[in-house]
């Protein structure tokens, strides 16, 4: 299974990394990304910048790169992973992990995705509160 996440348009306006790697758009905070497997940032540039799950600490300058961007491409694959790509050209992936849910994304409208061990989906409905 493939999806678009609801994340293309959105502007970036946190970042937290740490043992996880936060990532929240909008302001107020409209979504809510949390990565927890290895994740990989790529510059327009070339450069590459791996981190395993746990370490984001080591990226946090870089990942911080992206606040003030706007999301360009936000998809998720049961076989790939998430690809975000941004319009300051950075990029992201975050690879299935046959163990651990690699990545999970919330949203303040109750929407919710969660790669689950193996890479299938979990998701939650927008809540319809009219």
């Amino acid at each position: 299974m493939e999806l678009q996440l609801p994340l293309i348009g959105q502007r970036i306006s946190e970042v937290d990394a740490g043992f996880t790697a936060t990532i929240r758009s909008g302001s107020p905070t409209e979504f809510e990304l949390q990565i927890e497997g290895d994740l990989t940032l790529s510059t327009p540039a070339g450069n590459l910048f791996h981190a395993a799950s746990g370490s984001y600490s080591d990226l946090a300058l870089e990942l911080e790169a992206i606040i003030g961007s706007t999301v360009t491409r936000a998809d998720a694959s049961e076989a790939d992973g998430l690809s975000l790509e941004f319009d300051s050209g950075l990029t992201i992936h975050v690879p299935v992990h046959n163990k651990y849910e690699s990545w999970g994304i919330v949203g303040l409208d109750g929407y919710r995705v969660i790669c689950l061990p193996g890479g299938e989906f979990a998701i939650w409905s927008a809540r319809n509160d009219s």
